[in-house]
């Protein structure tokens, strides 16, 4: 199967190192950067350390599956830049990515909890096999190739409602360990970060009950912090680093589902607000 990834991020890197053992395999990058990934790249887990080689290419051919693997802020200057057709996978946090439409594609959407974090360029660290939900609004494909791959793939008939799952989990998580700066297992052994996060879901409660979907955020939020609890989320790694976050795609399309609703979130526009805030500061210093 030929498979074009557009991103040498964290999560293009490890599904590269994965699906080129059964497949052929293309890391597409931002074009003038090919030269700098002439070098192994390499994915480490737990003790294990892998070295491996992808091809590199700065334009996109006709594969058989493009995996799109750029933060939901980019994509709509990945489907400027690149002349993407066929099968898309889109693997980004948030809810913005539902409602892309582009001319020639077939959307299969790819939730998951797989955590993976840069430690320098073409150097990844997996830090943890989550789940990994695949479905589309557009008819059952074949995930064959990502279960021979190594890849705990599960085919969803409603893939939306995981969607809806996973943004209301990270709309919970992220900004909060954003703003407070600390780790996911802090939210729940702190008593006073808990109860404002409860104050969190019951919003988000709201909202997802008007639209008919019951997604147990509590529970999973609690799990999800147990699980990841010594993760620094992606949100705060942003914020530390300087760079811009999900949280439009998360966050903000939370908020404007409410207001489609006739739902006021005042927390979520609380957090929605001080993470800009938060932002603007570290993106001008």
């Amino acid at each position: 199967m030929r498979i074009e990834v557009i991103g040498a991020g964290s999560i293009g890197i490890v599904l590269s190192s994965l699906l080129r053992r059964k497949n052929d395999v293309t890391l597409v990058v931002k074009k003038g950067e090919g030269n700098l990934y002439d070098r192994d790249f390499t994915v480490k887990e737990g003790e294990r350390e892998e070295k491996f080689k992808v091809r590199i290419a700065e334009s996109t051919g006709a594969p058989d599956l493009t995996i799109v693997a750029v933060k939901s802020y980019d994509l709509d200057d990945v489907f400027d830049r690149y002349d993407i057709r066929g099968k898309v996978m889109l693997i980004q946090n948030g809810l913005s990515h539902i409602s892309l439409e582009k001319p020639g594609i077939t959307k299969i959407y790819a939730v998951t909890t797989w955590g993976a974090k840069r430690e320098s360029r073409g150097v990844v660290e997996l830090t943890g096999r989550g789940y990994f939900r695949v479905g589309s609004e557009s008819g059952k494909v074949d995930i064959s190739f990502l279960r021979e791959a190594g890849i705990n793939a599960e085919w969803v008939e409603n893939i939306k409602e995981e969607l809806y799952r996973k943004a209301a989990i990270n709309a919970v998580i992220n900004p909060l360990t954003a703003l407070f700066g600390v780790k996911n297992g802090e939210l729940v052994e702190n008593k006073n970060l808990w109860s404002l996060a409860k104050e969190v879901i019951g919003e988000l409660d709201e909202l997802f009950s008007r639209l008919g979907y019951d997604l147990q955020i509590e529970k999973n939020v609690l799990e999800t912090c147990k699980v990841t609890g010594g993760n620094v989320s992606s949100m705060l790694q942003d914020v530390r680093n300087g760079k811009k976050s999900e949280i439009d795609s998360i966050t903000g399309e939370i908020i404007s589902l409410g207001n489609k609703n006739g739902i006021r979130m005042r927390l979520n526009e609380f957090l929605y607000g001080s993470i800009k805030f938060l932002e603007s500061v570290a993106l001008h210093t």
